[in-house]
């Protein structure tokens, strides 16, 4: 076995430079072994009793005989057991006992199997101290937690609320696994466009990147990390399944970001690539679907997976009611959010609570539908902005003063924009509708004339403008079916979203006004109903009425007829 001779010095017990100790012996032999077990070194009995190998930092530089070199290794003696010296001891990297959070202890860092070609020394560190270490970020409690089951599961599915830093999470997960891999491994990330590939976690990776390239090495461009041939990350589209075909490495890790829009197709694709030796799969998004893979995961498939749920309420900033970790969610948001959606609302259980919705059989637009509409190009010259589509306005008239009055116009298939008015009244509103019909000079007019609303028709008209008066509660066209216009109108604008034919703003009680529209079937003549405003009242909603401007301005026109199958 090699040994280190220590010789003994003219002042045994004084300090050198560095804060090192001569060591008051004659002559010190001590075993060198191999890599040596990682532990604590705080007694030189206990040391035999580790398993693991040196983390790096500790490494022993061997010569040709396997005889520990002079310089890297230094030995003190303090108390009469054996250390590091004084600076590796003071250092705040250094080997001292880590703080317990007082939340939860951490897990000891994950040791992976040395014969699966990864790096000894590299492979020690979790991704948790990864992220502290080496890119010297902070991670907050869910984000540990999100780390640390990727050492422990093949497949992790985590569903979260907006603002929490799962993208953030996934970036960290890409870099730590290509740097505890030496030899071969290869990452693969995805999301429903290449937008958001490109844009949300691969921005994230570059940014967390830059100040560790050094560290890190290899080569960073737009989407793909490269450190060797069969080492290397790239974002892929989910446009195609084809994209996925010919990855092989024995070490696999596949980011679905965004997952709830991801198709199963590409799901599919990802399970092909998953029989490698080891892979490793992470799915994160808002959980707005009903349907697809990503839910799955949570319920047909949860054996499969090891599920974190991220709800706003947890967030340490909306807890500590102060911004504790900038850019994650604030206990204002969440307040705003309460105050806009409502606690029952299904937007607010995905976006705030990370709960998927309780969609029944009485949900009017499925949120899916709803977010799918958002900034969608539709078909047509509208897409190509040559203004040849016919402008029609709609304005939804307040009725109480809570409610809001609000002016909507559309070209085509696709919301062009909202306005909302408070507190004005039928003549002031007349004006604001009679600017805008000046300024666009719509095909048509459409306005609620229920209630307040007769007087701003018939202002609009005295001033000489084409207006159509309607009153929702009139019956419908196929009054056999719809209990009344308002019924039948808004079963038209449903139709529309399933189907793809609308595209909204990202307005956000627009969405929410939408997702919360029930519908149900009149007891005495079995005809389509939906939710009035007081009953949506009576569950905590506010008034939805950007939704019933939207509903006017896609109303069919007067006399069209339409079959219903």
């Amino acid at each position: 076995m090699p040994t280190m001779s220590i010789d003994k010095s003219a002042d045994p017990g004084q300090e050198t430079g560095g804060g090192q100790l001569r060591l008051p012996v004659s002559r010190l032999r001590l075993p060198v072994q191999p890599p040596a077990p990682v532990c604590n070194i705080s007694h030189a009995a206990a040391a035999p009793h580790c398993h693991g190998a040196w983390p790096r930092r500790w490494q022993p530089v061997t010569g040709p005989a396997g005889d520990i070199d002079a310089h890297p290794l230094v030995l003190s003696l303090s108390k009469d057991i054996l250390s590091l010296s004084k600076d590796e001891r003071e250092s705040p990297s250094g080997p001292e006992k880590p703080k317990r959070s007082r939340r939860a202890p951490r897990k000891a860092p994950v040791t992976v199997a040395e014969s699966d070609g990864r790096g000894a020394a590299d492979s020690l560190l979790s991704p948790v101290d990864f992220a502290r270490q080496v890119l010297g970020v902070r991670l907050w409690e869910k984000q540990e937690e999100v780390l640390t089951a990727l050492t422990q599961n093949r497949r992790v599915a985590v569903k979260a609320g907006n603002g929490l830093g799962k993208g953030f999470c996934a970036a960290v997960a890409v870099l730590w696994f290509l740097y505890a891999h030496q030899d071969q491994a290869i990452v693969l990330s995805t999301a429903p466009t290449f937008r958001q590939v490109r844009h949300i976690l691969w921005r994230q990776i570059h940014r967390l990147y830059r100040p560790a390239a050094e560290t890190l090495g290899g080569k960073m461009l737009d989407t793909r990390w490269v450190l060797s041939d069969e080492r290397y990350a790239m974002g892929l589209s989910a446009d195609s399944a084809d994209q996925f075909q010919g990855f092989h490495s024995p070490n696999m890790f596949i980011v679905v970001d965004e997952a709830e829009g991801v198709s199963d197709e590409i799901y599919e694709a990802v399970e092909s690539v998953m029989t490698s030796a080891d892979p490793l799969l992470l799915l994160i998004g808002n959980p707005t679907t009903m349907e697809g893979a990503f839910r799955r995961a949570f319920y047909e498939e949860r054996a499969l997976y090891h599920n974190i749920t991220i709800s706003a309420l947890e967030s340490p900033n909306v807890q500590a009611a102060r911004v504790v970790f900038p850019g994650l969610t604030t206990a204002a948001w969440v307040r705003e959010r309460r105050e806009i959606w409502g606690e029952e609302n299904p937007v607010y259980r995905a976006r705030v609570l990370g709960e998927f919705p309780e969609r029944g059989d009485d949900t009017l637009i499925s949120l899916r539908d709803i977010e799918s509409a958002v900034d969608r190009l539709p078909p047509g010259p509208a897409a190509e902005g040559d203004g040849t589509e016919p402008v029609i306005l709609a304005v939804d008239v307040a009725r109480y003063g809570s409610d809001r009055s609000v002016i909507l116009r559309r070209r085509g298939d696709r919301v062009e924009d909202i306005q909302v008015l408070r507190q004005m009244d039928t003549m002031q509103l007349a004006a604001r509708v009679a600017a805008s019909i000046r300024e666009h000079e719509p095909a048509q007019l459409h306005i609620d004339e229920v209630g307040v609303g007769a007087g701003v028709v018939d202002r609009l008209r005295e001033l000489g403008h084409r207006v159509r008066g309607i009153n929702v509660a009139n019956r419908a066209r196929q009054e056999r079916t719809y209990l009344n216009l308002r019924a039948e109108a808004y079963w038209t604008l449903a139709e529309r979203f399933s189907s793809g034919r609308i595209s909204i703003p990202s307005d956000s009680q627009l969405i929410g006004e939408l997702a919360a529209m029930r519908y149900g079937y009149d007891g005495q003549t079995n005809r389509l109903r939906i939710e009035s405003k007081d009953d949506m009242r009576k569950r905590g909603l506010p008034s939805p009425d950007k939704a019933d401007a939207l509903m006017l301005a896609f109303l069919p026109p007067a006399g069209a007829l339409r079959l219903w199958t």
